[in-house]
């Protein structure tokens, strides 16, 4: 649902005059348009307003946050992938973002939204040069956000890792073109157990 490039419209009057709550028309344009009813809209907002109040209060509610600023979400700080997440879901692919796409990410991380979608983004998370496809090194990338050396202490040698991502590859690509291809990535997510809990965050 990339329904955030649908911009809702921020009035002149609310720029600079602290934050505004959405009308009932807007709550329902996102209620439709996410995993989200209106009273969990408004929590997500009441959130990320918390993330950097002094922006709320002088650009009004739809402000656009840095990647260091939504790093601040208690809910992420445990997440592997936080940075990917935002580069991913920020329409410029720097991590930042305005509270429209905030919300795009959360409703998508929520338990309410269903495993194609999840699959979906995870593929763009772990297709780092974007090629559309999971060569050997998206997925050395991977494993390093995984084992986190610096954070575990956990270390593989270089040699070890490519063994892991050559069993990766081996097990995944259907046809054997040596890169994982979306409907290979797909095929491999939706047998594997706790996927989906991989890539849910509740606010």
């Amino acid at each position: 649902k990339q329904w955030y490039q649908r911009r809702v419209a921020i009035t002149a009057g609310e720029m600079g005059h602290g934050a505004s709550a959405y009308d009932q028309s807007e709550l329902a344009e996102f209620q439709d348009l996410t995993y989200f009813t209106k009273r969990e809209v408004l929590h997500v907002h009441k959130r990320f307003s918390q993330l950097a109040p002094d922006k709320i209060k002088k650009f009004g509610r739809n402000p656009i946050l840095s990647k260091d600023e939504l790093l601040r979400l208690p809910e992420l700080v445990a997440n592997p992938f936080k940075e990917r997440l935002l580069e991913v879901f920020s329409d410029d692919g720097t991590g930042n973002m305005n509270f429209e796409q905030f919300l795009d990410m959360m409703s998508q991380l929520s338990s309410k939204a269903p495993l194609d979608t999840k699959i979906d983004f995870a593929f763009k998370i772990y297709d780092f040069n974007g090629d559309g496809q999971i060569c050997d090194k998206d997925l050395e990338k991977v494993l390093l956000f995984l084992i986190q050396p610096a954070v575990t202490g956990s270390t593989l040698n270089s040699q070890e890792r490519g063994q892991v991502v050559a069993n990766v590859i081996k097990e995944m690509d259907m046809d054997d073109d040596g890169s994982i291809s979306y409907l290979d990535f797909k095929h491999g997510m939706s047998k594997l157990n706790g996927f989906e809990e991989s890539f849910k965050v509740t606010l």
